[in-house]
């Protein structure tokens, strides 16, 4: 919550600071909101691809890989991509009333639309280092869960050796994480004096309708797991409810679905009664991969950056747009505004500017505390409903 409103009070100097300072003094704070986001931006690589590889060899169980977790699998990715492309519908509707771009940069040109066979070709990286030197995320998630499911066939010593290092390079950025988001007020004031003091008071317009417009998307997919409860679920939705509220409490205060795994797990055992399968695999498997939110932030973030910035969007930019953050999102680390740290590919991919992540970074301190209840709210439901009719444990 401090760091929350340590951003949010960043966010709003530097607004002001924006509207009011000389040209030439904004252009001299300009680089020191670059430094800060290209801090954050350095550390997405290692974060993404350590974690990866953990994931697969310790938060999935391979006595578990069969029938729940094809299962669960398929509901995260099909709630994914739902999450995407509704979120896709609403802001094209809703988007029109958004105050417009200052004429001084409107008209910003979309970079080049790869074809679908060369977007599929190039899921796999032909060399790991200049993906990673490219930015490149996509191809190194998939590098990267390629390596772990291999991993888990070495030698028990050598593998042992090999996660121990891994986990370190894990702990050691998100340390330097930690550091860096100590400087978060500093950072995003930065950013947004530059942008404020070039696109004026209606970018303050724009900003305030964007943020709306995320946490009322965001609360109409936390209210569509209650509906999937309805539905699939076995349990009466009064009782569920009263489960999930303190969980729901305890990640928006957090904004860490990490941090309310522990006690996810323990309402899930003692108050919905659920099994070791769903306690011990599907829950931990969900708040590894499992970032329901996600699209939300790439999907609404990108259409109004381009929205912001006078760029359209043709239909195959969409539909890109919509598959690529299907990926992201079982990619997106496990900490506040994580699901923003991984979208630099999809703006590269819609031709959209680097600073404009970096904006929606900067106005993520409220939006981020909607999307962790609702990542709580759809792994708990999902974990419900795959709650087997004839109970079997995790050693099955």
């Amino acid at each position: 919550m401090q760091s929350s409103a340590g951003m949010l009070i960043g966010l709003l100097a530097g607004m002001a600071a924006g509207l009011l300072l000389p040209v030439p003094v904004t252009q001299g704070i300009e680089p020191l909101g670059l430094l800060w986001f290209n801090a954050v931006r350095m550390t997405v690589i290692p974060i993404v691809m350590a974690q990866l590889i953990l994931g697969v060899n310790t938060q999935v169980d391979g006595r578990a890989l069969g029938r729940l977790g094809v299962r669960a699998m398929t509901w995260f990715v099909g709630l994914l991509l739902a999450v995407a492309i509704f979120t896709w519908a609403v802001t094209l509707f809703l988007i029109r009333w958004m105050p417009t771009a200052p004429p001084a940069i409107a008209g910003a040109t979309p970079g080049p639309v790869p074809g679908f066979g060369e977007w599929i070709s190039g899921l796999l990286p032909s060399n790991i280092f200049q993906a990673a030197v490219g930015g490149n995320l996509l191809p190194l998630i998939l590098f990267s869960l390629l390596f772990g499911a291999a991993v888990r066939a070495v030698a028990a010593e050598r593998k042992e050796a090999l996660l121990l290092t891994v986990a370190a390079v894990n702990d050691a950025m998100l340390g330097i994480v930690g550091w860096i988001m100590r400087l978060a007020p500093f950072g995003v004031a930065a950013l947004a004096v530059t942008l404020f003091s070039r696109l004026g008071s209606a970018a303050a317009g724009a900003l305030g309708y964007y943020v709306g417009l995320f946490c009322g998307i965001e609360i109409a997919v936390t209210v569509a797991m209650y509906v999937l409860v309805v539905l699939r679920g076995d349990i009466s939705i009064r009782r569920w409810a009263e489960v999930v509220a303190p969980l729901q409490a305890l990640g928006f205060s957090s904004r860490s679905s990490m941090a309310a795994l522990p006690a996810m797990v323990a309402a899930a055992e003692r108050r919905l009664g659920l099994p070791a399968a769903i306690t011990g695999f599907v829950l931990p498997l969900a708040v590894s991969v499992f970032r329901y939110s996600t699209p939300v932030s790439h999907v609404a973030g990108a259409m109004f950056i381009a929205h912001l910035y006078g760029i359209e969007l043709s239909p195959l930019q969409a539909l890109l747009m919509i598959v690529t953050t299907v990926f992201l999102s079982l990619s997106s680390p496990g900490i506040p505004s994580g699901g923003l740290l991984v979208a630099l590919p999809l703006f590269q991919q819609l031709g959209l500017p680097a600073e404009g992540l970096g904006l929606l970074i900067a106005a993520d301190a409220i939006p981020d505390m909607f999307k962790t209840m609702a990542n709580v709210t759809a792994h708990m439901a999902v974990a419900t409903i795959l709650k087997p009719k004839s109970g079997y444990t995790l050693a099955e």
